[in-house]
């Protein structure tokens, strides 16, 4: 009797543990659970990171809903590991094609999980991404890049297209998958040989270009300066010249028939004798 009563308390035993283990479960960092009840359905609370008691017959999918990283792709380096090594997005442009290796910065919206739960049948965050979202990016992608130049995504407006890119994605994907994108940035474009000889052919006609003109502007600011420099040493002559004569017109001045009679009368003082310079001749008068 003992022995059955003890063989009955084991077995509750077991079915009461295999009944909490069945009934735990765990909802990562940085994520919400979404439980359904085959009871009642998508219930409305969702549960937050930990472990949580739920019904044995519940189902629970987390949504990531803090910053998630999705890398497209044709270069291992850039996620660190060989997944979706050929996960590049060929792209239109205007004046070709390209390759966009991009990496996007997403979140899903706490407040939009249980509805995707019921409108994508169940599946968690990481499954939609995986086969939905992922293919509607690159086609949301393309829709953008024609309205930018190979040039423009290539050097000169790299930032710029990023942008636009960032809030089309937002655009398209907030309605229909509930996602937030934080960013998505070029983090490098890849172009035919063809088409990447006649970009760098085009950049350094420009380059040559702006060389050209920063050359001239150049010339002109130097023949500015010759000149400031030739009108400043004219003025300086000028003024010189102009010093000169009015020192000789003042010494001009000063020679007054008095004085001439002065240095005539030092001299015969002195000498006895003045010399006189007329218009061919040398006189010495006693």
């Amino acid at each position: 009797m003992k022995r059955a009563i003890v063989a009955i308390v084991i077995v509750a035993a077991l079915i009461g543990g295999g009944y909490t283990v069945m009934s735990m479960t765990h909802v990562g960092q940085g994520e919400v659970g979404v439980v359904y009840s085959m009871k009642g359905g998508v219930k409305d609370k969702t549960l937050g990171p930990g472990f949580h008691f739920v019904g044995p017959t519940d189902k629970v999918k987390d949504y990531p809903v803090s910053q998630q990283q999705l890398v497209l792709s044709n270069n291992p380096s850039d996620y660190g590991e060989k997944k979706h090594a050929d996960w590049h997005v060929d792209a239109p442009a205007d004046g070709g094609m390209v390759k966009l290796n991009i990496t996007m910065n997403y979140n899903f919206l706490p407040d939009r999980v249980t509805g995707l739960y019921e409108k994508f049948n169940g599946m968690d965050g990481d499954a939609i991404v995986d086969s939905m979202v992922q293919n509607s990016i690159i086609a949301y992608i393309k829709e953008v890049t024609p309205q930018f130049s190979v040039m423009d995504i290539y050097s000169t407006k790299r930032s710029e297209v990023s942008k636009a890119i960032t809030e089309y994605l937002n655009e398209k994907l907030d309605p229909e998958y509930g996602i937030n994108v934080v960013s998505a940035l070029i983090i490098d474009v890849q172009l035919d040989d063809a088409l990447k000889e006649k970009v760098q052919a085009k950049e350094q006609a420009k380059q040559d270009a702006e060389k050209a003109e920063l050359d001239k502007q150049t010339a002109i600011a130097q023949a500015e300066t010759d000149k400031v420099k030739a009108e400043s040493a004219a003025a300086v002559e000028i003024e010189k010249a102009r010093g000169e004569a009015e020192a000789n017109r003042l010494k001009s001045e000063s020679i007054t028939p008095e004085l001439i009679q002065m240095m005539e009368m030092e001299a015969r003082k002195e000498h006895g004798w003045v010399t006189v310079q007329g218009a061919d001749t040398v006189v010495r008068e006693e």
